[in-house]
């Protein structure tokens, strides 16, 4: 136990049993003023003022031995039969002596004490007591002040240790804290000494109270420091060393020496260097040694050699301090391996640069920017201009008169200058004969020396430009002839064809030359073609337009032509000339466009424009009798598919929704039609029913795949979907009213609760026009501050007192009166308003407890809901924090509930989020448990304090399945450290269940109905003491 000790008594029994008692007791009357008269002295004459924690220990043993001492001389005293004159002399003497050594303790910076046994009441307490822990001396005096005012974390100690000195007899010491009376902890040490009755019983305690508040916390500092020193020196990536300066014995190392070295602390503590073998070089250890005391080292490039590995090159820095008033090495030693082996190829890459600027075929030149000199050239521009080395460097481009055109220099700098490096800009060079030459020239800018400079590739290009317009010449001929080119005689026997001719067809000149054209002309979908081509022949000399032919291969190709007759002097047909270009990429590319504008490009079904063609066909097909059965149009919505998309990834998404388009197409007829009507929705045509009926039992199938569960990657899940069925002609005879009308019977289905199918009726559309209306409103309601806030409060089942209060919005709509969150809370989500909506509650809400705060009302924590979409706002922590210090909220005041599915959606996203508001130190919890899909093992990982129970589960009670299901959740959430709220209490026997359960906080209308804030106030809240 720190700071206990204990000392012995001299007993009474002692004295008393002594021959010359009277000599005994002036020697020890003697003894004890003098110990308490110097400790006295020093205390009071002290030039600053002094605790009793500063002085010697010599001069603190003397302040029990003197209480004792005099102790015992007063029971010496008590013990007289008859009072004599003379001892009422004495005994007056001595009761002015105690008084003014009582005095005299007064003034010290500590507490005189004596208490009764065995209830440990004070029966006296010198005056300091009350300026030391600000409590008046009377109080002192009351029974059980001293174990009240001991600190928690020490009475039970406290208590203990002196219950077993006291079983001993023993005097002791010990060092505790007593709270003051502003409840803060103050160190003590209390120096306790028995009293004993005539039969040496323990009657008293009476002791010394010293401050060593001051001493402790120095202490808690030095502690403090000596870890911050110990954590710096081991997490250093350089070695650090101890060493004893004259010995070179290692006194300390730190982590790094022992991961660098490979040598264990406890084998070197106590050793030289040389002894552990670290030297490269054998036997400079000593010469090292003497070399660090003499001087003081920095950057000394040294080998090491470790007890495993390779060696290493490390600079080390030493300095000579004084430890303990002995002489001792600092060594620091860093490995710069890594640094070397960088220079090392930083050598060999500019050697190899060397090599390639000298050898480049290119002419290279290195340039300072700043007015062009050159530094340095290579082979290749002197092959280029004709300008020996000696001949260019240290002089400038311009000096040469390499520039043709002075202004290409300066627009080469430009360009440098805005884009960092200028590629193939072509000019004009005066090479050193006077000739003119074609150059391409690169450039980058480097830095030489702390200099800016230009690297220059120069490339002469004037060959491959003369190449180039020859080129263009010919391919001028050569783009005439791209296309296949054919000609025959009179008969339509093959003349000549050209290379691009054999490139379309496959045929070589050789196999079709001499051979019938017509043997070529093998047509794929128009045999009529060679008949249509003569007789336009024969008509206008002329025939363009498009075939298909077949190439050597058997591939059918398209081909646009152009057919014309060439006449002879007398106006004879003598030969024909067919010039044809493949138009198979093009047809191909067209079909494909064709394709891509009616169909989805992720799923490949067809899109909403060939769904409404076709439907317009069926409904056509109706209205010309040529199909009397009814059709169906159904709309399919996927339930959960945001959640999905948004928590696993679009990748994910997009499998999903290309899975849901197969299984979807597998149970559909051939005439019927699937199209994916825009993200998670798609849309079905059922043309030719035999009955309205059978709508459902397709929309059942379509269910029915749904199932199984779906496969993405390392992924599995479920997901359901809500379908709406609208019939043609009974409900429409147009596409978009079908359309219209089966989308608000899908969202019939998803209010019925999903994973359903819904049929079209006339009331749906007045819903449909309703909530059309309510979202309109609903946008303006905000504008328009139609929103206000009710506050429910909770109960703590404990002890029966407020627990704090939810913040539930409502609104005022002009017309329809108070609506409550369940008529337009899911569809702001659906529209987007449920961000700004959020951020109003969230604000109105602090407004509120800001100013109920600054009224006096006693603080208590406000609940707050979250929604998702908030949550996936990476504005809110920063808004929240904003909202918090706006109206002076401690963020402990404040707990955010947010619904479980999100957090089990969001599992990553989550972890992040709710750690941040944790550290915040906002209250979280999750509202509705019990209603999603929670994994426990993710659900411990959260840092959450509360769990609330759904009312729906609550509602059942006192039910058997639901008693055991919030049993679950309240054995549950309490082992998991966090506590439980059950909201939607309204009848008592629910209440007494859940108290018996142990649930710790409830919420209902049993409770109270939610308030507007004046009337919660007035009713619920009270002033803080």
């Amino acid at each position: 136990m720190p700071g206990v000790f204990t000392f012995k008594t001299l007993h009474s029994r002692d004295i008393a049993s002594s021959p010359t008692r009277k000599r005994v007791v002036a020697r020890m009357t003697v003894v004890a003023r003098t110990g308490l008269i110097a400790f006295l002295a020093l205390a009071c004459t002290a030039c600053q003022p002094m605790t009793a924690a500063q002085l010697p220990l010599s001069l603190l043993l003397l302040i029990p031995v003197s209480a004792l001492l005099l102790g015992a001389l007063l029971l010496l005293d008590h013990r007289k039969p008859k009072p004599s004159p003379s001892s009422l002399k004495a005994q007056e003497l001595l009761r002015q002596q105690n008084q003014h050594y009582r005095q005299l303790v007064d003034k010290l910076h500590a507490i005189t004490w004596e208490m009764n046994l065995p209830d440990l009441q004070f029966t006296y307490v010198s005056a300091h007591a009350e300026s030391m822990l600000g409590y008046p001396t009377d109080q002192w005096l009351l029974k059980g002040f001293w174990q009240t005012h001991l600190h928690p974390g020490d009475r039970q100690w406290v208590l203990d240790y002196m219950h077993q000195e006291l079983a001993s007899g023993q005097d002791h010491s010990y060092d505790f804290r007593m709270l003051d009376q502003h409840g803060n902890a103050l160190w003590l040490r209390n120096l306790v000494s028995c009293q004993r009755d005539d039969q040496q019983h323990v009657i008293g305690l009476c002791g010394l109270l010293i401050d060593i508040h001051e001493q402790k916390r120095t202490e808690h500092a030095l502690r403090l420091s000596e870890h911050r020193f110990a954590s710096v020196f081991h997490n250093c990536p350089d070695i650090i060393v101890l060493a004893d300066a004259a010995t070179g014995k290692l006194l300390a190392v730190n982590r790094t020496f022992e991961h660098l070295l490979g040598i264990r602390s406890d084998e070197a503590l106590g050793k030289t260097s040389t002894e552990l073998g670290i030297w490269y070089e054998e036997g400079i250890g000593p010469a090292m040694l003497a070399r660090l005391n003499t001087q003081k080292e920095s950057n000394l490039e040294v080998r090491f050699r470790p007890r495993r590995g390779v060696p290493f090159t490390a600079l080390l820095s030493a300095r000579k301090v004084s430890l303990n008033n002995h002489p001792t090495l600092v060594v620091v030693i860093r490995d710069i391996s890594e640094l070397k082996t960088v220079q090392e190829q930083l050598r060999l890459s500019e050697q190899k640069f060397s090599r390639a600027f000298h050898a480049s075929p290119d002419g290279l030149l290195i340039s300072r920017l700043s007015d062009g000199l050159l530094l340095d050239i290579n082979d290749g521009f002197t092959a280029i201009t004709g300008y020996q080395r000696d001949q260019a460097v240290q002089h400038s481009t311009l000096e040469l008169g390499l520039w043709r055109n002075k202004s290409d220099r300066q627009r080469m700098l430009d360009e440098l200058v805005r884009r960092g490096r200028v590629r193939d800009m072509r000019t004009d060079i005066v090479i050193a004969n006077g000739e003119i030459r074609q150059v391409e020239l690169s450039c980058e800018a480097v830095t030489i020396e702390d200099q800016p400079c230009v690297l220059t590739i120069a490339r002469d290009v004037s060959e491959r430009l003369s190449m180039e317009a020859s080129l263009r010449q010919a391919a001028t001929v050569f783009e005439n002839t791209t296309e296949g080119v054919m000609i025959t005689d009179a008969e339509g026997t093959v003349l000549a064809v050209n290379s691009a001719f054999s490139h379309i067809t496959g045929y070589s000149a050789a196999e079709v030359v001499g051979q019938p054209a017509l043997l070529l002309a093998k047509q794929a979908e128009d045999p009529d073609l060679p008949e249509q081509i003569e007789q336009a022949l024969n008509s206008h000399g002329h025939w363009q337009g498009e075939a298909w032919s077949q190439r050597k291969n058997g591939e059918l190709y398209a081909s646009w032509a152009n057919v014309s007759q060439v006449l002879n002097d007398e106006g004879q047909l003598s030969q024909v000339v067919m010039v044809f270009s493949d138009i198979t990429p093009l047809k191909h590319t067209q079909a494909r466009l064709d394709h891509q504008a009616h169909h989805d490009p992720l799923t490949g079904l067809p899109n909403r424009t060939l769904f409404e063609a076709r439907l317009r066909e069926a409904l056509a097909a109706q209205a010309r009798g040529l199909d009397t059965h009814p059709g169906a149009l159904l709309f399919v919505d996927l339930d959960r598919f945001k959640q999905i998309n948004d928590s696993l990834g679009h990748h994910i998404g997009d499998i999903l929704l290309k899975s849901v388009s197969e299984r979807l197409c597998s149970v559909l007829r051939e005439i019927d039609t699937v199209a994916r009507h825009g993200g998670d929705e798609f849309i079905v045509l059922l043309p030719h029913l035999h009955q309205e009926q059978d709508a459902g039992s397709i929309a059942d199938k379509l269910l029915a795949v749904f199932r199984n569960a779906f496969i993405a990657e390392d992924h599995e899940f479920f997901v359901s979907a809500s379908i709406g069925i609208s019939l043609f002609p009974r409900d429409g005879n147009d596409v978009n009213s079908l359309i219209k009308h089966a989308d608000a019977a899908m969202y019939r289905a998803k209010n019925l609760g999903r994973n359903r199918y819904a049929f079209y009726t006339s009331e749906l559309t007045a819903d449909a026009h309703q909530r059309m209306a309510l979202e309109n409103e609903l946008r303006h309601a905000l504008e328009r501050d139609e929103f206000t806030l009710v506050y429910q409060p909770k109960l703590n089942l404990k002890n029966g007192q407020l627990d704090g209060v939810e913040a539930l919005v409502r609104w005022e709509h002009p017309q329809r009166g108070l609506v409550g969150p369940e008529q337009f809370i899911a569809l702001a989500e659906e529209t987007g308003l449920i961000v700004e909506l959020g951020r109003y509650i969230l604000d109105s809400a602090c407004a509120q407890l800001g100013a109920w705060l600054h009224q006096g009302f006693a603080p208590m924590r406000l609940a707050v809901n979250i929604s998702g979409a908030q949550l996936r706002d990476k504005h809110l922590l920063k808004n929240i924090e904003q909202v918090l210090e706006r109206y002076q909220i401690p963020p402990c005041y404040l707990e955010l509930e947010i619904t479980e599915d999100f957090v089990m959606d969001h599992q990553r996203e989550s972890v992040t989020l709710l750690q941040q508001f944790r550290q915040l130190g906002i209250h979280l919890s999750i509202d509705d448990f019990g209603t999603g899909y929670s994994s426990m093992a993710y659900l411990k990982e959260l840092p959450l304090d509360t769990l609330k129970i759904d009312r729906s589960f609550v509602s059942g009670l006192p039910g058997a399945q639901d008693a055991a299901i919030t049993q679950s959740i309240i054995v549950l959430a309490h082992n998991l450290g966090m506590s439980v709220v059950a909201e939607g209490v309204e009848r008592q026997e629910q209440k007494i269940l859940l108290e018996q359960q142990g649930c710790d906080v409830v919420q209902g209308y049993l409770i109270s109905r939610p308030l507007p804030a004046s009337q919660f106030a007035k009713s619920f809240l009270r002033h803080s003491a």
